[in-house]
């Protein structure tokens, strides 16, 4: 990795002016960001906390789009791998596995609800209810992967992942099914 990256987080949250600061670089703010602009729009959004979650998912959304175009740009697999071990080492979950798991579940977490809220349409079909549900299933499983659990929550939560991906598979069978009613109506 280079030398200029820290490797590991401090998980000391950055402030708002900072988080705009790094908006601004990626060309996705444009305000003064000022402590005064901040407090205002604090003050209309209700909270300060709430802003700053604001602020800080757009960022993760601006870099989010850049990791996506440089993970597109054709280096090699071994590349890509490094690369994506800096995002964790980044985020300090690389060298722990607890904090790695518990990351990885945050992560399927903010899959899981947009997957959630598609499934809803009922015009999807049963190819994104499918994948909400695997996002469940994985969510969950990272959950008992990553330990401290009593008993009673494990038990819970290895039952919820069963479920989910017993559902999951019951989606891709109804998929698989449709295709192959499609496919014989079209060979006579």
């Amino acid at each position: 990795m280079t030398k200029r990256i820290n490797q590991q987080s401090d998980d000391t949250p950055a402030t708002v002016t900072q988080l705009a600061a790094a908006m601004a670089t990626l060309g996705h703010y444009n305000g003064a960001n000022s402590d005064a602009e901040h407090a205002q729009e604090a003050a209309r959004l209700g909270s300060p906390l709430y802003y700053r979650l604001l602020l800080a998912n757009a960022l993760l959304g601006g870099v989010e789009i850049e990791a996506m175009l440089a993970d597109s740009a054709g280096v090699s697999e071994a590349h890509l791998r490094a690369a994506h071990q800096q995002a964790l080492s980044a985020a300090g979950a690389a060298d722990d596995p607890a904090k790695l798991l518990g990351f990885l579940r945050w992560r399927t977490l903010r899959i899981a609800g947009p997957l959630r809220d598609i499934a809803q349409d009922e015009t999807t079909g049963p190819v994104p209810l499918a994948a909400a549900h695997a996002a469940e299933g994985l969510q969950r499983l990272l959950a008992v992967s990553a330990g401290g659990q009593e008993p009673q929550a494990l038990t819970t939560d290895l039952q919820t992942a069963r479920d989910a991906l017993t559902a999951a598979v019951a989606n891709i069978d109804i998929m698989l099914r449709l295709l192959q009613h499609v496919e014989d109506t079209l060979s006579r």
